[in-house]
């Protein structure tokens, strides 16, 4: 097989240290299936968590950028007819991902971790 077909996505490398970190706090034995799928389920929630971070940083960056506050580079790039795909991707990402983190914190982490209670 190839090398790049074996890479993980950035996001996907990113928070794996943070899901096993979890998982290795609630209890869970990682050779486990049952662990590595409750692995999984807590890296997805940490990758909609980076996503509405990213798509604030580019809200406010690009806020920051546009309109002059006394600091530096602020208003150093006027808004243009383009900001508003980036502000519509940004804030429907933003709105997604938000939805996306509550269903999922509220659906599965609180199982997860009833789970790991009850063991």
């Amino acid at each position: 097989m190839d090398d790049e077909e074996e890479e993980m996505p950035f996001v996907f490398r990113l928070t794996e240290p943070f899901a096993r970190g979890k998982i290795a706090r609630l209890g869970f034995d990682r050779r486990r299936r049952e662990s590595r799928i409750y692995e999984y389920a807590i890296q997805r929630y940490y990758m909609d968590l980076i996503g509405v971070a990213i798509a604030l940083v580019i809200v406010i960056g690009r806020i920051y950028l546009a309109f002059d506050i006394g600091q530096p580079l602020s208003g150093s790039i006027p808004l243009n007819e383009s900001d508003a795909l980036v502000f519509l991707l940004s804030i429907s990402t933003l709105m997604k991902n938000w939805t996306l983190i509550g269903d999922y914190r509220k659906n599965v982490i609180t199982r997860i971790e009833s789970i790991a209670k009850s063991k």
